[in-house]
């Protein structure tokens, strides 16, 4: 008897070990991990809209305006320093216009425009010479 008892709670036991199943793992697989530009972006994307932000390695401040080909105003980022880094910005699929401006008159204008999807992201990278250095998007 005394060893049924011991049985009866090594069965249980087992029982229980392998009802539970490694969920978190199933759901890791999920998710993705994006690098970008030494960033890693890491999420689970379902539908979400593309976002963009700015890494400002040069020496002004610049302003993002972002619109969509017909002109629409989508999302502004303005007043983006020197050595910063923004924020992420969302704005709805298509065809974009990303405007990064600068009121210094040594510093050009610069226009990019890309096709952006949902789960896209878009890392605009000024350098030291306040010239975008960075021209594609990433998908997540």
């Amino acid at each position: 008897m005394k060893n049924l008892l011991k049985q009866a709670l090594f069965l249980c036991f087992v029982i229980m070990l392998s009802a539970c199943t490694p969920e978190s793992m199933q759901n890791d697989s999920l998710s993705e991990t994006v690098e970008v530009e030494n960033f890693q972006l890491t999420e689970f994307c379902s539908n979400q809209d593309p976002t963009t932000r700015v890494v400002n390695n040069g020496t002004v401040t610049f302003d993002l305006l972002v619109t969509n080909a017909d002109g629409t105003f989508l999302a502004e980022l303005p007043n983006i320093l020197s050595n910063t880094t923004t924020s992420w910005a969302s704005f709805p699929e298509g065809d974009i216009v990303f405007s990064l401006t600068s009121n210094d008159p040594s510093v050009s204008d610069t226009d990019v425009v890309l096709k952006m999807g949902t789960c896209m992201v878009y890392e605009i990278e000024v350098d030291s010479n306040n010239q975008i250095v960075s021209f594609t998007s990433t998908s997540i």
